[in-house]
């Protein structure tokens, strides 16, 4: 049966939602999708609809990829296929269409993020020219833990009228200001999502802070979980505990809430969080790359 290889801008969002919800049945974590949380997730990782491709087979939608674009670069934000199409190469040859066309386009390189422990998709993309540059981690920290009430006990500073106790220090500024940091001082080649570029597009109920030289922006934090996106030292605050002595104030600051960072830390920067008592969880992702120029 013949495959048609369509643009995402050829389909509403309700269906382009449908296609990544059936694609990702049975996958190593839980996603879901509406067309809020799909819209949401183009404006925010720079997803091109109209370079994102879903495929047909027959009167079925069988699988869908994500194009995010950014200067000479492209990310395979997402890629599913749906269960009955597993199997019979169309993850292959979509993944070739999709290099092809950022080629024609004129860009360098192509990056994506796989979970380890998924040896098919690793192996898929291997073929295709990827390759690993990091691996990704995860960290978790529970209020009612040891270590969440020793951090909490470490960054705890004046207690304000009403009780509130508040990190010593810390003040809270704008999203911008932290991504600026993160493309000026953090690593070159950072995971797309927590890239600059990519939390400059962050905004309210995200919220940004800074503790001397260590910026940091974290999800709405009157949730009951928090999680960091953003974690940056300017130069001259490195190797002094800076990082540490915000993760400590932050947690201060905003007590009783479950901490996570998700896996797209690169495990190089994973000490810091260690540091403040934070468990490396089992979920970790390969950071891939294909560069042809």
């Amino acid at each position: 049966m013949s495959l048609e290889i369509n643009s995402m801008l050829d389909y509403d969002m309700e269906t382009s939602a449908a296609v990544l919800n059936r694609g990702f049945e049975g996958y190593f974590v839980k996603l879901e999708f509406s067309p809020t949380s799909l819209a949401n997730m183009v404006a925010q990782d720079g997803i091109r609809i109209a370079d994102s491709r879903i495929v047909r087979r027959g009167d079925r939608n069988v699988a869908i990829a994500l194009i995010a674009r950014r200067g000479w670069s492209s990310r395979l934000a997402g890629m599913a296929v749906t269960p009955e199409a597993r199997g019979t190469g169309i993850g292959g040859r979509l993944t070739a269409v999709l290099l092809e066309e950022s080629r024609a386009r004129g860009e360098r390189r192509m990056e994506l993020e796989v979970i380890v422990e998924n040896a098919t998709a690793v192996r898929l993309y291997e073929r295709n020219g990827f390759a690993t540059i990091r691996r990704l981690v995860s960290f978790a920290l529970s209020p009612t833990g040891d270590a969440g009430r020793e951090a909490h006990r470490a960054g705890g500073g004046a207690v304000e009228a009403g009780g509130k106790s508040r990190g010593a220090g810390l003040e809270e500024v704008d999203v911008l200001e932290v991504a600026r940091r993160v493309t000026r001082y953090g690593l070159p080649d950072l995971p797309w999502q927590v890239s600059g570029e990519t939390v400059a597009h962050l905004g309210p109920p995200h919220r940004a802070h800074r503790l001397d030289a260590a910026y940091a922006v974290v999800t709405d934090p009157t949730a009951a979980t928090v999680m960091i996106r953003s974690l940056v030292v300017e130069p001259a605050g490195r190797e002094k505990g800076r990082a540490s002595a915000l993760l400590r104030a932050l947690i201060a600051e905003y007590p009783g809430k479950e901490w996570r960072v998700p896996a797209l830390c690169p495990e190089e920067m994973g000490g810091v969080f260690e540091s403040v008592g934070f468990m490396r969880e089992k979920l970790a992702q390969f950071h891939m790359v294909n560069s042809w120029k």
